[in-house]
């Protein structure tokens, strides 16, 4: 694949820009809105103190962004593996009793006292980082990577060449590598949502880069072979899969949370019942707040809210999307990629969850889901792509007077 940079005047680009950061701020004051009628319970004190945590990192996530906005993508590459080694240490830490949390039987957190640290968040800016930087600088092997072939007997008449066999480490085994160390380390907690969404991220970028299909296609195979058998082997992802597939005869047990959330819907209708009107996000709905936020936002304000907030997503990915075709080299144009993806996936898979398309998985909505961790991570994101804007609105060269 050869990415054609088109021409494009500083101001096209700012209003890319424009449109992300007012996007992005209406999401997450909406996310606010939210979370003051998304408690699990009916008692007030519950229901604001979401509220309350969520209005206090929402600065510190515009702050991060701001920061990763302003950061020289240059110096980052020279600290790559910093960013790598810092991001496994804290996955690693996360699952060491005493230093770790565990909530609901998994060890993602880091404990400080006053917040939370959720260690994987830190792996998709590892991966966005890393994974861009090696696709560029091996990129003569990504986009001309191939098996080539001499004949020298009967028996075996097939064998790599040295220059073949450099293309497949460099152009596809070693950027495979970079995932999977990243999911290995998020497997520690374990999170099967946050590696599935690693590796379609990462995959999506190597693909994009150049990497041949015939790589990629067996390798997906071979995953999805190992993750059927892992459910199978798996007695509580096995029950919700089965779950999902037929949640009414399991609405009161493991599918119990997927059908309140679709009744929540249902009941929602087409314009909803009101703010702080909804029913199942306080008294049937467990962890309305974070995971199936989705599902209040169609009960309290209809199928027209929950359309506008998925178009909003859309309009993140359009504007990205503009941007990506003028950046000037492939390393911001996978950073551009990485970031965009992981907010976008990860919105299309929470609302694939709550809407009982895709099996339950606990990813939050991005900036309306309840979680400082992920609303600051999401902010860095949104600062990386803002960054890739910026820099793709400067000449490539610099003019001959000023380069005489």
């Amino acid at each position: 694949m050869v990415i054609k940079v088109k021409s494009e005047s500083p101001g096209s680009l700012s209003g890319c820009s424009l449109g992300i950061l007012v996007l992005t701020l209406g999401l997450a004051v909406f996310g606010l809105v939210v979370q003051y009628s998304a408690g699990i319970s009916l008692s007030s004190s519950n229901r604001t103190g979401a509220f309350y945590r969520q209005l206090v990192y929402l600065p510190i996530a515009i702050g991060a962004g701001f920061a990763f906005y302003r950061l020289n993508l240059e110096r980052v590459r020279e600290y790559r593996m910093w960013i790598f080694w810092v991001a496994v240490v804290a996955m690693v830490l996360a699952r060491i009793p005493g230093i770790g949390v565990t909530v609901n039987g998994s060890w993602r957190w880091i404990d400080f006292g006053f917040f939370r640290l959720q260690a994987s968040d830190l792996g998709k800016i590892a991966l966005v980082v890393v994974l861009s930087d090696w696709l560029a600088r091996m990129q003569r092997h990504t986009l001309r990577a191939k098996f080539r072939r001499i004949r020298f007997s009967d028996r075996a008449p097939y064998v790599f060449t040295p220059a073949g066999w450099i293309d497949l480490r460099d152009g596809f085994l070693r950027p495979a590598a970079i995932i999977m160390a990243i999911a290995a380390c998020i497997a520690l907690g374990p999170d099967l949502g946050t590696i599935l969404l690693c590796c379609a991220v990462g995959g999506t970028m190597m693909l994009l880069s150049g990497v041949r299909w015939s790589y990629v296609v067996p390798t997906v195979l071979m995953g999805v072979g190992g993750l059927t058998v892992l459910i199978l082997n798996w007695p509580t992802r096995l029950r919700r899969f089965t779950s999902f597939i037929d949640p009414w005869a399991h609405r009161g047990d493991e599918a119990y949370q997927l059908f309140e959330g679709m009744v929540a819907f249902g009941v929602g209708g087409l314009t909803g019942k009101g703010a702080a009107n909804g029913i199942q996000g306080r008294a049937y709905l467990p962890e309305a707040h974070t995971d199936f936020v989705f599902s209040v936002i169609g009960e309290e304000y209809g199928l027209i809210a929950t359309s506008l907030v998925a178009l909003a997503y859309l309009g993140i990915f359009y504007c990205s999307y503009r941007a990506m075709l003028r950046c000037h080299d492939l390393f911001r144009f996978n950073v551009c990629l990485g970031a965009t993806l992981f907010l976008i996936y990860q919105a299309l898979i929470n609302m694939g969850v709550v809407t009982g398309l895709l099996p339950t998985k606990g990813i939050s909505l991005p900036f309306i889901s309840y979680g400082g961790t992920n609303l600051v991570i999401m902010g860095c994101m949104v600062g990386l792509v803002l960054n890739c804007i910026r820099d793709s609105a400067q000449p490539a060269f610099a003019p001959k007077e000023a380069r005489a």
